[in-house]
């Protein structure tokens, strides 16, 4: 990792926490709390979903390249319970030549899996940091 890695204030919303950043390979952890829950009682699967995605974009995403995610596929396996620290490891299963297809599972403290993720990134070089960036919003000449 060459530069500091870029901070998701969603992640950081929902308590989770990512370790390692582009490389291909990248962790998420969070603990399941009461605000967590789905009306079973159990950790929602938006919110497994959630550390999934945060692992798998960090490991898409670096200093020269940006992952565009542009699909995911998640597999519930076993419920999270309430206390639960949940660990999604992502890392590349397969390198294409414009895009990463990645492997992420989750599991729990005693490493039953939780669910199976897949994800596919496109891989797009960084813009310089000097070069404005262009968001679609229309430049006044005056």
């Amino acid at each position: 990792m060459t530069r500091t890695q870029p901070v998701d204030p969603y992640a950081q919303h929902l308590g989770i926490t990512v370790i390692g950043h582009g490389g291909g390979r990248a962790e998420a952890t969070a603990t399941v709390s009461p605000n967590h829950l789905n009306p079973h009682g159990t950790a929602h699967g938006a919110f497994i979903f959630t550390v999934a995605g945060a692992a798998l974009a960090a490991a898409a995403n670096d200093a020269e390249h940006s992952g565009v995610v542009s699909a995911v596929h998640i597999d519930y396996l076993r419920p999270g319970q309430l206390g639960d620290r949940l660990t999604a490891v992502a890392r590349v299963a397969e390198r294409l030549p414009k895009e990463d297809i990645f492997e992420i599972r989750i599991s729990d403290d005693e490493n039953n899996i939780v669910a199976r993720v897949s994800g596919r990134a496109n891989r797009r070089l960084r813009a310089s940091s000097t070069a404005p960036r262009d968001r679609g919003i229309p430049h006044s000449n005056g």
